[in-house]
């Protein structure tokens, strides 16, 4: 079976049309390594309907990815696996639209849906609100929102997020206690009222390029703070990914097919 790679503003993926009585989570792990395509992660391609799997590095499972989503949507265009511009995508966080806006360079408006900041929505180990939580971490005080945007995510503001790569705390709030099933984690650093810098410590894959859903969470949690306006660009390390909404939250960005093999 052959074997694509897409990259989404550095996000890196495999894709693979779907085939049954795979192990996908063991797959992730092999075609993923820097033995082999060296990606984030493993997209899974179903059709009728149109669905996405998405695996991490490490071999979980994860309902939806932002960056993935476009690289899913360059796939479907580049194979002709619909005849449309704009089509669903089935994924576990839900039924995604997607807008291609142009063919070359391709680029795709995703509709990620709408926060959900419940508890429950993220696997919280605890009853006590997670909006602008204050924890102790090495002594150090973090104030954090975490919801669901997609998957679960955490929001920290930082003045300096490019810094943040050289920190250990987003591995630490990744697996802290408080996150039974653990958590991205997003520092974002608020330029101005339409511009933030992201940098975000991904589940099951480390620091990562770019986060689609990072991004969009980050942005959620600045608006609803009235730190941004209802539209920012979100800048990445080797991109930027446009953010808006008010109510239902959408992403538009590139995507790019790099191989196959």
């Amino acid at each position: 079976m052959s074997t694509y790679k897409y990259n989404g503003c550095g996000n890196t993926f495999v894709i693979r049309d779907f085939e049954d009585g795979m192990n996908y989570a063991e797959e992730a792990t092999v075609l993923c390594s820097s033995e082999q395509f060296d990606t984030d992660g493993l997209i899974v391609v179903k059709q009728n309907p149109l669905e996405m799997l998405l695996f991490n590095r490490d071999g979980s499972q994860a309902p939806m990815c932002g960056n993935g989503i476009r690289c899913f949507a360059k796939y479907v265009l580049d194979k002709g696996l619909s005849a449309e511009n704009q089509f669903a995508v089935q994924t576990l966080a839900g039924e995604m639209t997607v807008d291609i806006l142009q063919h070359e360079p391709f680029y795709c408006e995703v509709n990620i849906g709408r926060p959900d900041y419940s508890n429950e929505a993220f696997g919280a180990a605890d009853d006590a609100s997670y909006v602008n939580r204050t924890i102790y971490i090495d002594g150090k005080e973090i104030t954090f929102t975490s919801l669901f945007m997609g998957t679960v995510h955490t929001v920290v503001f930082v003045e300096d997020a490019p810094a943040m790569l050289e920190s250990d705390l987003g591995e630490k709030l990744c697996h802290h206690p408080l996150f039974a099933q653990q958590t991205n984690v997003n520092f974002v650093q608020v330029l101005n009222q339409e511009e933030l810098i992201v940098r975000t410590f991904e589940r099951g894959v480390g620091w990562t390029l770019a986060c689609g859903t990072g991004c969009s969470a980050s942005f959620v949690v600045a608006r609803d703070a009235g730190l941004v306006k209802d539209k920012v660009t979100v800048h990445l390390e080797q991109g930027a990914l446009t953010i808006s909404g008010t109510e239902d939250v959408y992403m538009n960005g590139p995507a790019v097919f790099e191989y196959k093999k």
